[in-house]
């Protein structure tokens, strides 16, 4: 699937939080969680390994002429909570 994103929040988000948005295509292809926010309904959590860390992402589903693309709206490496839910559910752990 395409990935796409707005190159200036890309920016402050590696600036801020030493996340790439690029590293979501890499995630990918690992064991992930992905889940449908519950306070933003439109918008999906995915979480997994990104430069061996657990990081978190939130994306959304959106179209265009050429067809679907996962949109990156921001990530942040995964809290406690965010941790132990991908661990019950994919149940692997890593050191991060």
């Amino acid at each position: 699937m395409r990935i796409r994103w707005d190159e200036k929040k890309r920016r402050q988000v590696l600036t801020k939080r030493n996340i790439d948005f690029a590293d979501l295509n890499d995630l990918l292809d690992l064991p992930y969680l992905e889940d449908q926010r519950i306070d933003q309904p439109g918008q999906h959590r995915i979480i997994g390994f990104a430069r061996g860390a657990l990081t978190t992402f939130v994306v959304e589903y959106r179209e265009d002429k050429f067809g679907e693309y996962m949109w990156v709206v921001t990530g942040w490496r995964s809290t406690k909570q965010e941790r132990k839910t991908y661990e019950e559910e994919i149940g692997q752990t890593g050191i991060d």
